[in-house]
């Protein structure tokens, strides 16, 4: 089968003819039909021999893409529940199932497969989905029902991202409080919808991109507002100097996080989940009293089912420009160039 793999770091990503795998005992062949493109994937392609987070803990050789969904090709021994044609979803994580994290329902940073500040994963370190086929064990599958596999792929990743991050902020928002998501792409666009669904807070979306604004809107935010040297401004002036309860940085950077610390009120919680490098100075005078800072880590199996549920209830809005599997390169390309609306898929029909 063709694959599109990490052949040694430093070198293009590049089409490989590799084997198709048989699934083990628990294990599931997947049939793909859906695999989404994530920026993450940019900074593996471009990560050069030994340089973290990605080439200096990770051995080249591995297929990419880790926002995956398809259908049951054939099932190992042991699994039952599923049988061939039924679609699934593969969580973005692996997991081991037996290590504190594991039993305590933080797959996301099981010990197993932590490698530096990353986790390995489908895509990153193991094979992905950016081929043919693609073995998983069943545990880290959630069954699709009637969903399309093509359109819930985005929601593998850059859907419970969000998911998760929001939870972790939802005590924080009750009546007259305020969140922020900073960045309106991928992963900012479905923050805000579920801050939305599961809070009554005035959400405020920040981008500097024109056209995700105008998305912001569309998804729900109360407020979307142009990111320059007066968003902090902005933000305190239309919530009457109150600021923000809750801020979800998708970006990550120095300068995100600068934003995120002027318009944070004390009690508030900044949430970080961007991966862009940045920094943010904690502690007396530097940021609001009480302020709590967090790095969000990916998602839980539960996440995963709940966002597939909400999916299934209609009520989420999917945006995404499909790929062929032979072309994944212009969506690579137009990913890079931040020519996207909503979330590259490739597609296996």
């Amino acid at each position: 089968m063709k694959a599109y793999r990490i052949v040694e770091w430093g070198r293009p990503a590049e089409f490989v003819d590799v084997p198709v795998p048989s699934p083990a005992a628990g294990e599931v062949l997947i049939r793909m039909r859906g695999a989404g493109l994530c920026r993450s994937d940019l900074d593996i392609m471009d990560s050069r021999p030994g340089v973290p987070p990605y080439a200096d803990v990770l051995p080249a050789g591995f297929t990419l893409g880790h926002e995956n969904a398809g259908i049951v090709e054939m099932a190992g021994e042991g699994v039952t529940d599923l049988k061939p044609g039924d679609g699934v979803v593969v969580h973005h994580m692996r997991s081991c199932g037996y290590c504190d994290f594991c039993h305590h329902g933080h797959e996301q940073s099981c010990r197993t497969f932590a490698r530096g500040a990353i986790g390995m994963t489908r895509g990153v370190g193991f094979d992905g989905g950016l081929a043919e086929f693609l073995v998983v064990p069943r545990h880290e599958l959630v069954a699709l029902g009637a969903l399309d596999p093509v359109q819930v792929a985005p929601l593998t990743d850059a859907g419970v991202t969000s998911y998760h991050a929001v939870k972790t902020v939802l005590d924080r928002l009750y009546p007259g409080t305020v969140a922020v998501v900073i960045g309106l792409g991928g992963l900012g666009a479905y923050a805000v919808q579920f801050l939305k669904l599961l809070s009554p807070a005035t959400v405020f979306g920040v981008d500097r991109t024109p056209g995700r604004l105008e998305d912001g809107k569309r998804y729900g935010a109360d407020h979307c507002i142009a990111s320059d040297e007066r968003t902090a401004e902005t933000i305190m002036d239309l919530t009457g100097g109150r600021g923000a309860d809750a801020i979800i940085d998708i970006v990550g950077t120095d300068a995100t996080l600068a934003l995120a610390s002027a318009i944070s009120r004390p009690h508030g919680r900044i949430v970080l989940v961007g991966m862009e490098g940045g920094s943010l100075n904690v502690g007396w005078g530097s940021m609001a009293t009480t302020c709590e800072f967090a790095v969000s880590l990916g998602s839980s199996r539960a996440d995963l089912r709940e966002v597939c549920n909400l999916a299934a209830q209609g009520k989420l809005v999917i945006d995404l420009e499909r790929f062929a599997f032979d072309d994944l390169e212009a969506g690579f390309a137009k990913l890079r160039a931040g020519q996207l609306r909503g979330r590259a898929v490739v597609t296996f029909d």
